[in-house]
Parts: C-alpha cells; structure tokens; sequence
C-alpha cells in the first residue's frame, strides 16, 4: 500500500489504524512501525486506537429476537408475498384475455372482408331465421309505398287533366272559396265586379229629368266634394265615366276613368270597390278595393289598397 503521510512525515491515522489491524504490506508495516516507535505523536495515535479497539470488543453480543415475534414477521412476510403474486396473475391474466379479443376481432374483421370480396356486387347475402323475415318485411313495406305512390300518382294526374269533370269541380270549388273570403258588402268580390258591370250595361242612360222618374238602382254618384255617407252604401255606379274621390283613385295607382265605383264594407272595413279596365288585355277587367278612411282625413291623402283582382269582362 502506498504511503499517505503528510508534509512532516507521518502516516496516516488510516493507515496506523491498518497497522493495528495488521493489514499492511510486509514492507510498509516495517516502514510505519519504525516511524511510530520512533514518533511520540503517530505513538499516541497508536495507543489511542488499540484502546478503542479493545473497548469495542468488550460490547455486548446482540440479543436474539422472540421466536414468536419472528413468526409473525415470517408469516406477514409470506402473506404478502403470496398477495402480489395473485395480483400479477390477475394482471397477466387480464394481458392475455386482451390479446385474445383482440385478435379475435381482428380475425372477425378480415372474415368480413373476405366475404364483402367473395359476394357478386348488388346481391347481397342469403340470411336466415330473423333476418330473412326482416328482409321480407322491407319488401312487402316497400311494394306497398310503391303502390301508394303509383295511385297518388294517377289521382294528380286526373286532377290536372284539362279534361276531368273532378279537375273543374275542384276549380269551382275552389274559386268559391276564394270569393268568399274575398266578399264585398256580404256578397263575393266576383258577383259584386259582375253585377255592376252588368247594369251599368243594360242600364238607359240618364238624362236631365232623371230625377223625376221612378228610382232606380244604378243612380249616379255623389260629386267628389260630397260626403260619401250622402248617397246609399251598395249603390253602384251606372256611367261609364263616373268621378270618385281623389285619395281613392291615387290608392289604384291608375288614372283611368272607372267602369264602376260602390262604396261598402271588406272585413269590417268601409271601402270602395273600383272597377277599371284590365291594362293590357280588353277581356278582363280589374277590381280594387280602397280603403274608405282617406275620404274623411284632412288633408286627405292616398287610400290604402286592400285588394285587387282581375275578373273577365261580362
């Protein structure tokens, strides 16, 4: 062993303490007991640490645990032992019934492509028990939709056939509908445009003495100026020039002379009915109803329109 003494020359207390223990080499314990005889200090070092030595020896041995206590210890021991054994089979376990559903959905995936590849495209697979019943239930349910849309097929296309008696009773019956919703002073929009055309047609003409001849139902209408509530509600317009209230006239957005003018009621609503020609086809004419609440403003301004129809020419 090398030497590990310091700048003065004296071993170590390591290596003093090996010299004790009789651990050096032949030669360095030659080396080092000559430098400890002959040095006080290394000397009392020496000394220091046989007595240390010698105290150490003289402890006590260690006494020996209970039998029983170490029974308990070895049997704790064993328990737990046997406990994490159990659980790392129990997780081995688990591992092993993972891999396996795994490959068994794995093999459950390629049988199915393999038999979505050995199927004839647009036949699919013969099934049995349920699933044959099921298929044949989606069949009957679909032949019976396909009749049902066959049948309302053929109803539509008798009810838009030009020719169909029920075509036209459904027209006229609809047309009804729709006039009645549409009524003027309680009788339908279309009957109202048709009667006063029709006497203001077959009506004589008027002259001076007019007045003095029995009253008649196509009178002429009251001046602009004049309050409407001045002549009847419901008595038309016989001439075929015939002047109407301002704000009534700018509710048609037209400046034709009209057909026909009454003045009555629409869903509760005083009105006029204005009949004037059809703007672009002589068979037709065209009715409008002007809310009458213009006439009785001041200044009066542009009656609001409520409706207009276009009905054929008696």
């Amino acid at each position: 062993m090398t030497s590990t003494t310091d700048t003065t020359q004296h071993p170590d207390v390591s290596e003093i303490s090996e010299l004790t223990e009789g651990l050096l080499s032949p030669s360095r314990t030659a080396e080092v007991s000559r430098h400890v005889d002959d040095c006080a200090l290394c000397g009392d070092v020496r000394s220091a640490l046989e007595e240390i030595r010698g105290l150490l020896g003289t402890l006590p041995a260690p006494v020996r645990m209970p039998e029983d206590v170490a029974d308990r210890i070895d049997a704790r021991l064993a328990a737990e032992a046997d406990v994490s054994r159990e659980t790392e089979a129990a997780a081995e376990q688990r591992q092993v019934a993972g891999k396996q559903e795994a490959r068994g959905r794995k093999a459950e995936n390629r049988a199915a492509q393999s038999n979505a590849a050995d199927r004839p495209s647009g036949h699919p697979r013969a099934t049995g028990g349920p699933g044959r019943q099921s298929s044949r239930r989606r069949r009957i349910v679909f032949a019976t939709a396909l009749g049902a849309a066959a049948v309302g097929m053929s109803v539509l296309m008798l009810q838009t056939s030009p020719n169909s008696a029920g075509s036209k009773a459904a027209d006229r019956s609809v047309s009804a509908s729709k006039a009645g919703a549409s009524a003027f002073s309680g009788s339908p929009l279309s009957q109202r445009v048709h009667s006063l055309l029709s006497n203001a047609e077959t009506s004589p003409p008027t002259h001076p003495n007019a007045e003095k001849q029995a009253p008649s139902v196509d009178v002429q209408s009251p001046p602009e100026g004049e309050s409407p509530a001045a002549s009847a509600s419901g008595t038309p317009l016989r001439t075929p020039v015939t002047s109407v209230p301002a704000c009534v006239q700018l509710g048609t957005g037209r400046d034709t002379a009209p057909l026909a003018v009454e003045e009555g009621t629409y869903e509760d609503t005083n009105a006029f009915l204005v009949v004037l020609p059809h703007e672009t086809d002589a068979t037709l004419v065209q009715a409008y109803v002007i809310d009458a609440g213009c006439v009785r403003t001041d200044p009066a301004g542009r009656g609001d329109l409520l409706l207009t129809h276009a009905y054929p020419r008696p």
